[in-house]
């Protein structure tokens, strides 16, 4: 299994390109089975020359939603984020940025509907270095604000404890910039008027994201740079679509805010926020929302957000802007296809 990776760069006017496409091979580590597994680290060589590894080409566009409290030396896991702009806006599972609330700790509190003090918590994602040119390791980068992607409704579903109210399980947020002049990396989302059945029903939906995240004990080395026992492997699961839910917002057939999809995907802790390809692996068309447990631990059976219902969706941080309008302009740098006119 391979999943097509674009690779982003910036010219000498500011604006951002594509400068390599690579097919990143999605091997599973060792004799695990062939529905969920564990990424094997491969070596990616791709044009214009550079090497790393999976876990590290993967891991600049899929990452670890973290958060530390200040007077803490412990990094809380929350969940799995993905990149879709080379500017930093970030999408993963709106739960995964209410945990703190819902939680109750680091002192967060909310201000009005829309917006929350963070109080001493740091709200972040990790991006790993490569390990052939600097060493092991991951850079912390600060999210800098966080959005809902809903609508209103007259029968939203609460967070508990607060007057937060999600009609989508979907967040936008913005993560800080690396270096100067250095993208994030984003992945490709679904496009309005592209045509396929990449997400039909019976079609084959990829999961990938960073299961079975544990909180990491922190140690102050030195100024800027902490250690501990970073356990953050990548993970895929594949299943069968089996039902669409568009009108999930108003009939609530499922427990997944808004309008989604199941599918006979294994979606153990860590893997919420994940990015769900398409059938082809080259769209993103879901956001992992939940996973479902028995008795014996995960089952092959979870829900997504759908993508697509929140593209027309006003962005309060970005003006209004919705992320159509972003994928037209060339100011973030997000992946697109130009759709010939009919």
């Amino acid at each position: 299994m391979e999943l097509l990776k674009l690779f982003f760069g910036q010219r000498h006017d500011g604006a951002w390109e594509i400068q390599g496409l690579k097919s990143i091979p999605l091997n599973p580590h060792g004799s695990e089975g062939s529905n969920f597994y564990r990424v094997k680290d491969d070596l990616v060589l791709a044009n214009p020359p550079f090497a790393g590894t999976v876990k590290w080409a993967l891991g600049q566009s899929i990452v670890p939603v973290v958060a530390q409290v200040r007077s803490e030396a412990v990094l809380r896991c929350l969940g799995t984020g993905f990149f879709i702009s080379c500017t930093g806006l970030l999408v993963t599972a709106a739960h995964v940025i209410t945990d703190p609330i819902e939680r109750r700790y680091g002192g967060v509190r909310e201000l009005d509907d829309q917006s929350w003090h963070m109080g001493d918590l740091k709200l972040g994602v990790l991006i790993p270095r490569n390990p052939l040119l600097q060493g092991p390791g991951y850079i912390f980068r600060d999210v800098e604000w966080a959005g809902f992607l809903g609508e209103r409704s007259d029968r939203p579903l609460p967070i508990s404890g607060v007057n937060l109210k999600l009609t989508s399980d979907t967040a936008i947020c913005k993560v800080s910039p690396i270096a100067y002049g250095v993208p994030h990396q984003p992945l490709s989302i679904i496009q309005s008027g592209l045509i396929g059945n990449g997400m039909a029903v019976g079609k084959t939906a990829t999961a990938v994201g960073h299961a079975g995240m544990r909180d990491v004990e922190l140690k102050q080395e030195k100024e800027g740079f902490v250690s501990g026992e970073f356990r953050f492997d990548l993970h895929v699961s594949t299943g069968a679509v089996l039902e669409h839910f568009p009108d999930n917002l108003v009939t609530r057939q499922v427990p997944t805010p808004g309008a989604c999809f199941s599918a006979s995907l294994k979606l153990p802790a860590g893997m919420s926020g994940s990015p769900i390809f398409d059938d082809e692996r080259i769209y993103v068309h879901g956001v992992v929302s939940k996973g479902w447990e028995d008795e014996n631990g995960p089952t092959d059976f979870g829900f997504g957000s759908m993508l697509a219902h929140s593209l027309a969706l006003p962005i309060k941080p970005l003006s209004n802007r919705t992320l159509l309008e972003l994928q037209k302009s060339n100011d973030h740098g997000m992946p697109k296809l130009s759709i010939p006119d009919a």
